[in-house]
């Protein structure tokens, strides 16, 4: 039996957690443990499952995730049994009727095609949701606050940069706009590393839901389309339909705002963030003027 990740705590409770469901695997092997959330394959019986343990609690949410999408009839990986920490999952490895995403899935007009239709019905169903139930439903806009642009600022060196000034005037107006966006689900973390596809593309669908949460169904759609190939981008946009004009000039500048609060949280700022100090100097004055004029 292998080593967990040289971290004997983790690989001791994840054993824990198997013993609660009342499981006994007959070997374990290591995919990767990252930020407190442990990913194991396990045999039983001679058939490969994957069992992720989620040691960090702000993750922990994901157990509720999995229950909610599957009352709800949205289509998630095979779930067979979860404690509050942990879940065991189908080893898509092993699937005959699934593959996991692949890069080139991001410039498949057909993949995209059909992870279009899994968005519309995730955000279909998510508006009625959130109208009833969804108040505590982690939000990626909620880290938009005054405290936080001052951190970000700060953490960035970018306070001499005119554009602050125009936020911190209009701070409110910002504010209200986007907290007035029709909210549904978001997945919030979309990449082929999370992506299932049918092996004759007739179905793509996501799975991780560490970030998933709630927001405005265009914030999904631009996280897609942003890793996907032009004619890719298109085959999904033209499968999803009409987006709301108003909703997107709205996003277009709460994105790049939360994208910098949230990744200002982090202990060193991201690579992928740099580039969103680049839009707060070329153009984003003119973003949050449109926004305004609304």
């Amino acid at each position: 039996m292998q080593s967990f990740m040289n971290n004997e705590k983790i690989f001791e409770n994840a054993k824990e957690e198997l013993k609660k469901l009342g499981i006994k695997a007959d070997s374990f092997e290591e995919i990767r443990e990252k930020e407190g959330i442990a990913l194991l394959r396990i045999k039983i019986g001679g058939k490969s499952f994957v069992f992720k343990y989620i040691e960090n609690e702000k993750f922990q949410r994901e157990t509720e995730i999995y229950e909610m999408l599957s009352s709800l009839e949205v289509e998630t990986i095979k779930v067979f049994a979860m404690t509050e920490k942990s879940i065991l999952m189908e080893d898509i490895a092993e699937s005959e009727k699934f593959r996991l995403g692949t890069k080139e899935d991001m410039s498949d007009p057909v993949v995209a095609k059909a992870l279009a239709k899994w968005y519309k019905n995730l955000h279909f169903t998510g508006y009625g949701y959130i109208e009833e139930y969804g108040k505590d439903l982690y939000s990626e806009n909620a880290f938009i606050t005054k405290e936080n642009i001052a951190f970000v600022k700060e953490k960035t060196e970018t306070a001499d940069l005119p554009v602050w000034k125009i936020i911190e005037d209009n701070f409110d107006k910002i504010k209200s706009a986007i907290e007035s966006l029709r909210e549904t689900f978001n997945y919030n973390d979309f990449y082929y590393t999370n992506l299932i596809v049918a092996k004759d593309k007739s179905k793509a669908f996501m799975f991780d839901y560490n970030i998933f949460g709630k927001g405005p169904a265009v914030s999904d759609i631009n996280n897609v389309c942003w890793s996907l190939s032009d004619e890719a981008a298109e085959a999904f946009l033209l499968e999803y339909g009409r987006i709301d004009e108003r909703e997107t000039i709205i996003e277009d500048v709460a994105a790049v705002l939360s994208s910098l609060c949230l990744a200002c949280q982090k202990k060193e700022f991201p690579e992928w963030a740099k580039e969103l100090i680049d839009m707060l100097e070329n153009g984003f004055e003119e973003k949050i003027d449109a926004m305004l004029a609304l």
